[in-house]
């Protein structure tokens, strides 16, 4: 059974509309803009602050509140000033470079204004300001629909102080701000966010984070907004009418206080699960008659995205280029499952992805064809529609990859789902198909998209589908076989991956010279080791397990009294993953492991045995993983079997220390040698 995902900090889900019960401290103003002195460089004691810290945020505050729009509706508006104290170089590029993301659809576009920034430093007790100019402001297009407002403070020392401040206004209520009080590799002395929200407007609040808050609270008012209605069809003046809106608000407001910076450690998915966060996702509407939902269950979401004109609509309408395309690549395929092999390995082959964050259709299919490329929106897209002009029931599947964070089987957060994939159902086995990784075989999903839950999009049979890590099983098998000759201990060494690690090595090697890749196994060796006649077999076979080989000689000195010899010839761990003596978040493995190690090693004439390894087996947990190291001398033959298994990839902090001693054992026992002695 899985372990539970977030054990410290499991996301909770709230509606806005509703007031909370709330906890309070002295709550704290934001620091006046462009007031700084020469006291304001001394930074507090505080035990967050540590040797490690390259800089400190001194203070981030946010607030949305709501206007009225020319659209008849609302847009909000959006507030941020963020003060940061820079302790040295390390974190100039980093915090001193500033990206405020922007959506812009036809006219409506997000607009970004009271830019307002500034560098303080302090030169012979004096403050210093070097102001931000309009000139140091840039925008970057990203693509049709997102570009960006960035620019870099000027004249960031080391010791300097800067702060900048800059208000959002959007028509694109659907998604409100998010929030992270907490920041990687930063320690932060306050952090507040406050929204103001009509109730002609009701969002699900997902909240997350281990830490606590020193305000939590909510309270009621009342606000007049200024709407602007559509002009009617004849108004010859082009303007619309003008309306006094007087609504029921719900604010809310936030504040934690030093909250330490986040270290990202090994085995962790991503951050951004354990993060102290908010995010906001509209639920429902009121127009002063009627309540209309807003993709709040997953059944509306589904039939929403079936319906929107980059997900679901074109996938079902006839395109000629299409058709004829699927003609000629299915021709001469017998049966329906050569006929779905013919079109993924076609859009796979075909088919160059340039962005693996958007599940949309960013263009046309029919412009995907063109370009030869796209989203893996568009990729997917692509192959579902072609999957279903063969005549196949082939459905799109969101998800969200493991780096981007997990998702939540309760309720549809869209902007969780950063991933869309394509289930078949072909003589009823089901398979499950990504296009967007060329190096992917038929039917199999990179480790990164196995994060949980997954919703299918059908009008036929949608529903939940999940992809744990747990369920992902990677065997490794690697035999060595060590003879002597008249040149030396010499032998060969061959490994058999697994689905996953066959998949990354394609990807590693995909237009590389194989050398390059033998180049650095012999950089890991040193002078210890000679390898030659390198190779890799089932590269292009993407279905069938990758096989590496070589063949290596030991360069021992010839003659001497006694050779040392490490029987897992560089395949044994060499350091525990785990080195924190206590840890707090999970461990997220990206598999379930399954390795084996084989030796059989021939003694060199005129030697013999001085120390042999014992042989040993311990288990993790009882039934959740096993080492066994089994080692044998018969006459002139050492045998090894090494076997390191693991039943699950995810454990609790609970389970961390005993998962920390026996990476701890194993990395003892696998580093351990063979002593022989001349006779």
């Amino acid at each position: 059974m899985t372990a539970p995902r977030a054990i410290v900090c499991l996301p909770m889900i709230v509606f806005l509309c509703l007031l909370q019960g709330y906890c309070s401290a002295q709550d704290k103003s934001k620091d006046p803009f462009g007031k700084v002195g020469p006291t304001d460089f001394t930074l507090p004691a505080n035990p967050i602050i540590d040797s490690n810290a390259n800089a400190v945020v001194l203070s981030d505050v946010g607030s949305v509140h709501f206007i009225g729009n020319s659209h008849s509706w609302f847009s909000y508006v959006y507030q941020r000033q963020t003060r940061i104290k820079i302790l040295n170089k390390k974190a100039i590029g980093d915090m001193a470079t500033v990206v405020i993301p922007l959506y812009r659809e036809g006219e409506n576009a997000e607009i970004v204004d009271k830019i307002a920034a500034s560098t303080y430093n302090l030169e012979n007790g004096q403050v210093v300001v070097t102001k931000l100019e309009k000139a140091d402001l840039f925008e970057n297009r990203l693509d049709k629909n997102r570009f960006e407002e960035k620019f870099t403070l000027p004249g960031v020392k080391e010791g300097a102080i800067i702060e900048y401040t800059y208000t959002i206004t959007s028509d694109y209520d659907f998604d409100l701000p998010s929030w992270e009080f907490q920041r990687e590799e930063y320690p932060c002395l306050w952090s507040e966010y406050q929204v103001d929200i009509p109730q002609a407007l009701f969002y699900i609040m997902v909240r997350q984070g281990f830490h606590p808050y020193v305000i939590d609270k909510g309270s009621e008012g009342r606000g007049n907004y200024r709407l602007t209605t559509k002009p009617e069809a004849g108004n010859l003046t082009g303007q619309g009418n003008e309306l006094e809106v007087s609504a029921n608000t719900v604010r809310h407001h936030w504040a934690m206080k030093d909250i330490p910076a986040f270290h990202e450690e090994l085995y962790l998915s991503t951050p951004a699960n354990y993060l102290d966060k908010i995010d906001f996702q509209l639920a429902k509407t009121y127009d002063g008659q009627d309540y209309h939902d807003v993709k709040n269950s997953w059944k509306q979401a589904t039939q929403e995205l079936l319906e929107q004109e980059d997900f679901g609509k074109l996938l079902n309408e006839d395109d000629d280029p299409i058709v004829q395309t699927v003609a000629k690549v299915t021709s001469g395929s017998s049966d329906a499952l050569q006929e779905a092999r013919a079109i993924y390995y076609y859009v796979s082959s075909h088919f160059t992805c340039n962005n693996y964050y958007n599940k949309y259709l960013k263009t046309t299919l029919r412009d995907v064809m063109k370009k030869n490329g796209g989203t893996v929106g568009d990729i997917n897209l692509l192959l579902i529609a072609m999957l279903r002009k063969a005549n196949l029931q082939a459905d799109p599947v969101v998800l969200s990859t493991r780096e981007y964070g997990f998702n939540l089987a309760t309720y549809p957060i869209l902007q969780r789902l950063n991933y869309v994939i394509a289930r078949l159902k072909v003589d009823g086995a089901v398979y499950y198909l990504d296009a967007a990784h060329s190096q992917l075989g038929f039917g199999q999903l990179a480790g990164d998209c196995y994060n949980g839950h997954a919703r299918i999009i059908s009008n036929k049979d949608s529903g939940s589908v999940y992809f744990e890590t747990d369920s992902l099983k990677e065997s490794k098998t690697t035999l060595v076989l060590i003879n002597s000759t008249d040149k030396g201990i010499e032998g060969t060494l061959q490994s058999i991956l697994g689905k996953e690690e066959s998949y990354q090595l394609r990807r590693r090697l995909s237009g590389k010279d194989q050398k390059d890749y033998f180049k650095d196994i012999q950089t890991s060796w040193g002078e210890d080791m000679e390898i030659s006649n390198g190779g890799i077999d089932s590269l292009s076979r993407l279905e069938d397990p990758v096989k590496v080989y070589y063949d290596f000689r030991l360069t021992q000195t010839a003659g001497v009294s006694t050779l040392y010899i490490n029987p897992m010839i560089g395949e044994g761990m060499r350091e525990n993953p785990f080195k924190a003596a206590d840890r707090k978040y999970p461990v997220e493995m990206p598999y379930v492991r399954d390795d084996m190690y084989i030796l059989n090693m021939q003694i060199p004439d005129g030697y013999e045995v001085d120390e042999l390894p014992k042989s040993a087996r311990v288990a993790l947990n009882g039934d959740q993983g096993m080492f066994e190291y089994l080692i044998a001398n018969q006459g002139n033959t050492i045998q090894l079997r090494c076997h390191l298994k693991l039943n699950k990839a995810n454990f609790s902090p609970d389970d961390y220390s005993n998962l920390r001693e026996f990476f701890g054992y194993v990395v003892k026992k696998e580093s351990e040698t063979i002593v022989l002695k001349k006779k």
